[in-house]
């Protein structure tokens, strides 16, 4: 069963993944802030995600690319992310900086090294 973003992702649970200083007490979706997004200028280390679940860093990296303007195609992902605020259909076309780009490639290795 997925979960929505917004019950999966509290401020205080990326405060520790991102190692940042935030201060949020809204839930990250309604704060427009994941993972990556909210620091956009640190890069996740594997060893800061590696315990988070499958379906955790799968929606971590998929929050990076909602975030951008990806049109999702996978039932999945629309179950999760939705439509709205779809912009791009082609993945290699959606604007991302360098931090989001390494980000959400970071969080698909670690998927990958846990055979997610």
């Amino acid at each position: 069963m997925i979960r929505s973003v917004q019950s999966l992702l509290p401020a205080s649970a990326l405060m520790l993944a991102a190692t940042a200083a935030l201060t949020a007490t809204t839930s990250a979706a309604s704060a427009g802030c994941h993972l990556v997004d909210c620091v956009e200028n640190v890069f996740v280390t594997p060893q800061q995600v590696k315990n988070k679940s499958c379906e955790d860093l799968w929606i971590l990296r998929n929050s990076i690319w909602k975030d951008a303007g990806y049109c999702f195609k996978t039932p999945r992902a629309i179950k999760a992310f939705g439509t709205q605020g779809c912009l791009h259909n082609d993945q290699s076309a959606v604007p991302l900086n360098e931090y989001q780009r390494r980000n959400a490639e970071t969080l698909l290795s670690v998927e990958t090294e846990k055979g997610c």
